[in-house]
């Protein structure tokens, strides 16, 4: 497992090159995200089902997770937030490996989702990525690559091709095989 501040370099990095523009990360977000991904990743594999959240932040700049929903297998709906909560991200996992299904990078309706409701997202695989979701443009970093969260044993490796370091949201169209 990457160590955290290799993660949070590795981000950056992407964030500077990158082509499209990515909204930078709180460094205190994304170190809770990992430890928040490391035990729900592990459970939702364990259990192949989808777990999902909102993370929210406090007065005081803390991070937390609201209540965790169970999903299925390819599907998880956040509880309701609280009244006057107002979420900073939506995170979820995507259960365990499944043979025909690309689990290794965000779906097209994770994205859209997160920009519907206007927030940023994480997504953890069965693979052990951990994927930033910018709710604004809808494009997508790896913020660790496949081993960085815990791993589906069954997991087959790039069973539908490379898997890139970041997508665009007409990008994971093409990856996909559909038009917008």
């Amino acid at each position: 497992m990457r160590p955290i501040s290799s993660t949070l370099a590795a981000l950056a990095t992407v964030a500077a090159v990158a082509s499209a523009p990515v909204q930078a990360q709180d460094a205190r977000e994304t170190e809770f995200v990992m430890g928040l991904m490391e035990s729900m990743n592990q459970l939702s594999v364990r259990f192949n089902r989808e777990v999902c959240g909102f993370i929210l932040q406090d007065a005081e700049g803390n991070y937390y997770s609201t209540k965790v929903s169970w999903g299925g297998e390819a599907s998880c709906a956040s509880l309701p937030l609280e009244p006057g909560a107002r979420a900073v991200s939506s995170w979820h996992t995507h259960a365990a490996w499944g043979l025909g299904y690309d689990g290794e990078v965000p779906s097209i309706q994770d994205v859209e989702g997160d920009m519907r409701f206007g927030v940023n997202g994480w997504v953890g695989t069965p693979g052990g990525r951990l994927w930033f979701v910018d709710g604004t443009t809808g494009f997508m970093t790896q913020v660790c690559g496949r081993d960085c969260l815990p791993v589906d044993p069954n997991f087959f490796p790039e069973e539908h091709g490379p898997v890139a370091e970041s997508y665009s949201l007409d990008g994971l169209y093409q990856r996909f095989g559909r038009s917008r």
